[in-house]
This record gives structure tokens, sequence and C-alpha cells, in this order.
């Protein structure tokens, strides 16, 4: 795929996430993913990466797990450069993504 065709194609990703602020203004990670300039298979790596930190989360969590600093290190090193930790976090509670891992992330900062 070409240089125009992944432009055109991350324009209208980044279309598709303004409409959805649109109708929903807690939409903070789309926002982040528009202001970013993420693409479409960015985000669904990021997505992929944070279904596989929770699903982990759960496990360790129903084993008793008290310390997630582990998983707060394997995000903190694959999450997109272009994003920062924090307003990451920050964003997907705000849209109501991944609530519990982020939440229990964010404490082990």
């Amino acid at each position: 795929m070409g240089n125009l065709e992944k432009e055109i194609e991350t324009l209208k990703y980044h279309n598709q996430l303004l409409l959805n602020i649109i109708k929903n203004p807690k939409a903070s990670l789309d926002f982040l993913y528009v202001e970013k300039n993420i693409t479409l298979a960015e985000a669904k790596r990021v997505k992929q990466i944070c279904e596989e930190l929770n699903k982990r989360y759960q496990i360790e969590k129903a084993e008793g797990y008290m310390n997630f600093q582990p998983l707060l290190g394997q995000l903190k090193r694959e999450l997109n450069p272009k994003l920062s930790l924090k307003e990451f976090m920050e964003a997907c509670m705000t849209q109501g993504e991944f609530i519990s891992l982020m939440s229990a992330l964010s404490k082990s900062q």
C-alpha cells in the first residue's frame, strides 16, 4: 500500500473516531488517537496488547496477586511511542475501556 493510500485510510479512520466523539463526548481514547495520529493498524495493536494484559490481570487478580508492576512494565514497553502512558491510561478509563486493568496499573505507578 502506497503512502497516499495509507494516509487516506488513516483519514477515514480518524473521521469515524471524530463522529464517535461527537456522539460521545467522553470518548477520550478516540480523541487521543486522532490527536496523536494513530493509524487503524496501530490502534488495533494497542487494543490487542490491552486485551492480553487484561486477561493476565484477571488471572493474577483471581490468584490473589496485589502487585501488577510487571503488567505495567509490559504496557510501558509495548505501548505505541506516540502515546504517553499516563494520558493513555486516563483516556481508557474515561472512555470506559479496560477500567479495572487501567485502575490497577495506575495504582502501581
